[in-house]
């Protein structure tokens, strides 16, 4: 049936696909293009807290291993594109595994007012997460979902500013649809001289 509602959605379906065919693009300059580029957002700010080397010390409880396994490691982040994303680079060392090496990226999502970040590492982790900013209390509330040794897990934790040279740590991670909780990290992050 062909209503005059279904009409009107067909016009409006072909009006937005013509406007994706280059043919149908409106000209424009470089300067006009320039112009319609977004400024960069201040929220971005919020994560020079970051930067600089740091020394992280604590301890990671894994399932199936009854002692807490205690764990350092050090890391650096700087900005990159014109300070659009914070870049960081960490070695992490637990005693009896391989020293493990991970890179990060975040920035700042306008459109979902939200932080993203981004993870991968040499044990086999990829992930992706979001975070938000509470100035009050300096705490970065985070939330991931990565794929590793235990197949696709969620995760959650949070960093607190304790002061402009150390960080508080926590973070969880579940799998089976966040029913079985696989890892629990806890520790401090001091910077670097």
């Amino acid at each position: 049936m062909n209503t005059p509602r279904m009409r009107s959605h067909h016009v409006i379906l072909m009006i937005a696909a013509c406007t994706t065919l280059p043919g149908c693009m409106p000209k424009m300059t470089i300067a006009q293009m320039k112009a319609m580029m977004p400024s960069r957002p201040k929220q971005l700010d919020a994560l020079n807290v970051f930067v600089g080397r740091w020394a992280f010390s604590g301890e990671v409880h894994i399932a199936g291993i009854e002692e807490a396994i205690p764990m350092t490691g050090t890391s650096e982040s700087t900005w990159d594109a014109s300070r659009w994303f914070l870049v960081g680079d960490s070695v992490m060392s637990m005693r009896g595994f391989d020293d493990s090496r991970g890179h990060e990226t975040w920035t700042y999502d306008r459109h979902d007012q939200k932080f993203r970040s981004t993870w991968v590492d040499s044990m086999g982790s990829v992930g992706e997460g979001s975070a938000t900013f509470d100035e009050d209390s300096q705490t970065w509330t985070m939330k991931a979902v990565s794929h590793g040794a235990f197949g696709k897990s969620t995760a959650k934790g949070f960093v607190r500013l304790v002061d402009a040279d150390t960080f508080e740590l926590r973070w969880s991670e579940f799998a089976l649809g966040g029913l079985m909780k696989t890892m629990e990290m806890c520790g401090t992050s001091k910077r670097r001289k």
